[in-house]
């Protein structure tokens, strides 16, 4: 019930232990991570965007790079030569603010027997909350930034409505490798980063298993890879599961708070304005407002003179695909029911 009501003070109480309570378990978070993972990797000078005072000059931040420029061969040596100059890209990331609020009562917490822990698991609720909204962020930028053409797929075939390199069920323990070689056909020759639905960990465990001691050594598909999971990823129902695949340092992601929270901002008038670790440990500091008041709360389980605070989580995000001059760097995949 709403107000704690259901666990006011009464006799002879025991109490849940928090690594019991499944009701707060975190999800993989795995196109959170992707993106995390290797950002300073993809933006060079990445904590210029941390120095930034305001929301208009974090918005002002832009990353610069260089283009592929092809230009047809010549046959033979030129007396006056006339080459072309390269090309440049400068891309413009885009921000969200997630934020999520709660509020707790001096009165709630003394006449409660989980008092002490109220203000931890509102943290913990607040951050599943801004997850949720940042991990379905992460998939959609990846739809945006995924190939719609059929590049290299010599053992998959194409979906041209969904986007996707379906590869049979009958291929299933080469699953991996199959997505390994069409990505060195796209030129990709470095270390991949996978990102899977969940069921393909059961493909995944199958596989791993099936080493020296088995008729068929299925291992040698999962060097240089990255794996991560995400329930947040839509897999229809003609897929065991899909993937999302790039080049390691192809990913990333900028979060970013205020300056008044980073430098702790406190007592000014009724507000106060800090910051706290990333209770999941994948960002950098979190943003935390915290204001006080006195109000009569009765209705919610309190007395009529009852000390109140209400918070603020909140972190700004803004993930990053670099593009290029033909093809896109996300490749979905689909293990096929049939």
């Amino acid at each position: 019930m709403a107000y704690y009501a259901n666990t006011v003070l009464l006799d002879a109480l025991t109490v849940l232990d928090d690594q019991a309570n499944k009701d707060l378990r975190a999800p993989a978070y795995g196109v959170t991570r992707a993106f995390n993972d290797r950002k300073r990797n993809v933006i060079q000078n990445y904590d210029v965007f941390a120095k930034q005072n305001s929301d208009i000059d974090l918005q002002a931040q832009k990353v610069d790079y260089l283009r592929k420029h092809t230009v047809a061969l010549g046959s033979s040596r030129a007396a006056s030569l006339t080459g072309a100059y390269g090309d440049s890209t400068r891309d413009t990331l885009t921000w969200a603010t997630y934020t999520r609020e709660w509020t707790l009562s001096d009165d709630n917490m003394r006449d409660n027997t989980l008092g002490a822990k109220m203000l931890a698991t509102a943290i913990k609720n607040a951050r599943l909350d801004i997850g949720a909204g940042i991990e379905s962020a992460g998939v959609t930028k990846l739809e945006a930034f995924r190939n719609t053409v059929d590049v290299s797929s010599a053992h998959s075939t194409w979906d041209s409505v969904g986007y996707v390199n379906k590869v049979a069920n009958a291929n299933e323990d080469r699953y991996f490798n199959i997505m390994e070689t069409e990505m060195r056909m796209r030129d990709y020759n470095g270390a991949l980063q996978i990102i899977n639905y969940g069921s393909m960990n059961e493909v995944m465990n199958w596989q791993l298993a099936q080493s020296v001691g088995n008729s068929s050594n299925l291992q040698f598909q999962y060097g240089d890879k990255m794996f991560y999971t995400s329930n947040s990823i839509t897999s229809g129902s003609d897929y065991v599961g899909v993937s999302y695949v790039v080049e390691e340092d192809s990913l990333a992601l900028v979060d970013w708070i205020p300056a008044k929270n980073r430098e702790s901002l406190v007592d000014h008038n009724d507000f106060s304005f800090t910051s706290i670790p990333d209770p999941f440990g994948i960002f950098g500091p979190m943003a935390l407002a915290v204001q006080k008041s006195v109000a009569s709360n009765a209705a919610a389980g309190g007395n009529t003179q009852d000390a109140i605070w209400k918070y603020e989580l909140s972190i700004d995000v803004a993930f990053f695909i670099p593009t290029i001059t033909t093809q896109k760097l996300v490749n979905k995949y689909g293990l096929t029911t049939a």
